[in-house]
């Protein structure tokens, strides 16, 4: 007797919880309600509509339960939930039945919220101009995206791509993100565009074209290095500048012309030619080449070996005295 009464009760609660959660497991998937669609991708503030549906003749009644669009218990076959102007992040809707037993199920769609950028910008950080050879950092900024997960940032060099970065942030709220570029300047970066765009990455229920928002182009202002040549006064100089573009680039010489020099243009190339410089001649020379595509400029400083020597020369006495 002492064993019956330490297993009965133990057998029996076992046997209940079975029960319990064997019914609890059917209710669940045998709940005849279909959504039509199941997921589903909106714009913030855009209209929404989702049905729910049964065709099953055990349904008492059926209807929608949500913050805002909800609906009464209403008779099957369908049940619609509709909101003109969706202003919620994370809508929470959920479709019930209520079959014939008292019982009652439940189903619930994805819904994803987007929201494109208010605008995309790219800055240097104060860092202009730039100089030749050195690192520097552009940035872009995203304002007011959502959801930032499914954003990418993609920059580009002219036309071509030269960095994609994703974000990993669960916030399903509009935020404010940023990207950073770092670029060696170099002497074609000068008057060459950059810029970035924000697109937004939606799943297969997405959008058909991604929506996508890019920042105005940012021109790149670079100070080059000048080249040097050092030539004896009185001799023949000739300085040619030449661009491979596509399309054609219209090219320039600026510099202070004199009696002895001449510019003359062959093809994609213009050259100056000084016969006898003279002090006259020396200084800079800048070759500007030039297309839609933007700008590249060269730095050219003439100087006269003696001129150097002799200004070396009274400067070394003045110091003296």
């Amino acid at each position: 007797m002492l064993n019956q009464e330490v297993h009965i009760p133990v057998y029996l609660t076992t046997t209940v919880l079975f029960f319990r959660d064997l019914c609890l497991f059917i209710s669940k998937i045998s709940c005849p309600l279909t959504l039509t669609p199941s997921e589903i991708v909106v714009k913030f503030g855009d209209p929404i509509l989702i049905n729910c549906s049964t065709s099953a003749t055990d349904v008492e009644g059926m209807g929608w339960e949500a913050p805002f669009g909800g609906t009464g218990f209403e008779r099957p076959p369908v049940v619609t939930w509709r909101v003109e102007k969706l202003e919620e992040w994370t809508p929470s809707p959920s479709c019930y039945a209520t079959l014939v037993d008292g019982s009652q199920c439940t189903v619930s769609p994805l819904i994803a919220v987007y929201k494109t950028p208010d605008f995309v910008s790219v800055s240097d950080m104060g860092h202009v101009p730039m100089v030749e050879g050195r690192e520097y950092d552009l940035k872009c900024d995203v304002i007011n995206v959502a959801p930032v997960q499914n954003l990418t940032v993609t920059w580009y060099r002219g036309n071509e791509t030269v960095l994609t970065q994703m974000f990993n942030d669960s916030t399903m709220t509009p935020v404010n993100a940023s990207s950073t570029l770092r670029i060696s300047t170099q002497r074609d970066y000068n008057g060459l565009t950059f810029r970035c765009e924000a697109e937004l990455h939606l799943g297969p229920k997405g959008p058909k074209f991604l929506p996508n928002t890019s920042s105005p182009p940012y021109t790149a202002v670079v100070l080059c290095k000048i080249s040097t040549h050092e030539v004896l006064q009185g001799e023949n100089v000739t300085l040619s500048c030449s661009a491979d573009s596509n399309p054609p680039s219209n090219i320039r010489w600026i510099y202070t012309a004199a009696v002895n020099s001449n510019v003359t243009t062959e093809g994609q190339q213009k050259t100056i030619s000084i016969t006898g410089i003279t002090s006259a001649n020396a200084g800079i020379y800048i070759c500007v080449a030039e297309n839609e595509a933007g700008r590249n400029t060269r730095f050219v400083s003439l100087v006269i070996k003696g001129m150097i020597t002799f200004w070396r020369t009274v400067m070394e006495m003045y110091k003296e005295k």
